[in-house]
């Protein structure tokens, strides 16, 4: 059984038209489409409705997907379940030696982009850090405060008002000066 399968975030029905007249074209049997209100549940029927033998078809690689990896993360999925995939105007289909070895060069694309990504984070991070800034929440209370608080609970005064007198809850002065030190 041949499966379509289309996408579109827009108003653009033109597009729509020229997707569901080739997914046609190519013989596809049942056409499921998503809008940007479905949010890809249309996917996820159609993936749950492929058998072993069956054929995904799409137009174009995009109408699948939104990054490299969640495609081929998908083309994976389907690989396991012996579905083939059909991308129309990207000429791949995995039922053939030259599809498969696009899905394998599509893989280790995806792993390349993943790691190139954390490369980058990892080097802003170094960079942010050499500038003085850090990641993560920003400290509860300056070491001021949290000396005024230590003293005013020291004093005998209530961890609630010593709370409010400093701007702060109840359970970050708990936090950051012990249960040891407070009470």
């Amino acid at each position: 059984m041949k499966v379509g399968y289309m996408r579109h975030a827009g108003a653009d029905l033109k597009r729509m038209d020229t997707q569901l007249a080739a997914l046609q074209s190519a013989g596809c049997e049942t056409v499921y489409t998503d809008d940007a209100a479905s949010k890809g549940a249309k996917l996820l029927a159609a993936l749950g409705s492929l058998n072993a033998g069956d054929t995904l078809i799409v137009t174009k690689f995009d109408r699948l997907g939104r990054t490299i990896r969640g495609v081929v993360d998908l083309l994976n999925q389907l690989a396991s379940k012996s579905v083939t995939f059909v991308a129309i105007e990207d000429a791949v289909d995995t039922g053939t030696a030259e599809g498969r070895y696009l899905l394998g060069v599509m893989a280790r694309l995806a792993l390349m982009d993943k790691a190139l990504v954390n490369e980058r984070t990892k080097m802003s991070l170094a960079i942010a850090k050499t500038k003085g800034r850090t990641g993560g929440r920003p400290i509860a209370l300056s070491p001021e405060k949290l000396d005024e608080a230590k003293k005013l609970i020291d004093g005998g005064m209530p961890v609630r008002a010593v709370a409010k007198i400093v701007g702060s809850s109840q359970a970050t002065l708990y936090r950051l000066l012990g249960a040891k030190t407070v009470g």
